[in-house]
């Protein structure tokens, strides 16, 4: 059986038309291919940079403050304050509206944000509740659809953060001091300590009091005894 008839198969010159055309081919799909790949590097770096970004906005001092005070009015009992539960919402918000229209990697947001995006949603639960009475029912629905995505990579991948009500709670304590800790150690960083100009060096202060040469005791003593 011939599988492949090479009768009257020329490569150059008449009837070579064929082979000509099968390499433009194969060139342009090895182009395609290459160019279909640095495309796609080019898309993941693009999206660990805007993630990393990401991260450095919800790490900012400013956020801290702002989580730390919702987080506080949570364990005081009182209501969330509008400007700092505004100001969260809003990032949490754009979080799901980016993964939502496929700008975002959701699975690698998930490994970073899974964590904090589901815990935030039951610490703002109050706080959503008034903003969709006063502002209507669409208010953070990305957010919402970000938490619920998240849970059902939870519950495919066989593994259940388990954070409730209950979670929360023993969260809070631990979540607000190291917040206090983090403000801290910014606000230390602007602190600029100068040494006063008249203090001595310290190899003056480790210097020894001087002490009289036996020529300067001779030189006196003279002078004692005419007293």
């Amino acid at each position: 059986m011939t599988f492949i008839n090479t009768n009257g198969m020329a490569f150059f010159g008449p009837g070579s038309e064929w082979f000509w055309a099968a390499l433009q081919f194969t060139a342009l799909a090895i182009t395609f291919i290459a160019i279909y790949r640095q495309l796609r590097v080019a898309r993941s770096v693009r999206a660990v940079e805007l993630v990393s970004d990401l991260t450095r906005q919800f790490d900012d001092e400013r956020m801290l403050r702002h989580r730390l005070s919702i987080l506080l009015a949570v364990r005081d009992e009182l209501q969330t304050p509008v400007g700092a539960g505004t100001a969260v919402g809003i990032f949490f918000e754009g979080l799901g509206t980016l993964s939502r229209r496929r700008h975002l990697d959701v699975k690698l947001l998930w490994s970073l944000f899974g964590h904090a995006v589901v815990i935030w949603w039951l610490v703002f639960e109050p706080f959503t509740k008034q903003s969709r009475s006063e502002k209507g029912a669409d208010v953070y629905t990305d957010f919402e659809w970000l938490v619920g995505a998240f849970t059902r990579m939870d519950r495919r991948g066989r593994h259940t953060l388990g954070i409730d009500a209950v979670y929360v709670r023993d969260w809070l304590a631990g979540a607000i001091e190291g917040l206090q800790e983090r403000i801290w150690v910014e606000e230390s960083l602007r602190t600029v300590t100068i040494a006063p100009s008249h203090s001595p060096s310290p190899a003056q202060s480790a210097a020894p009091a001087s002490i009289p040469t036996p020529s300067g005791r001779a030189e006196n003593e003279p002078e004692h005894r005419s007293d």
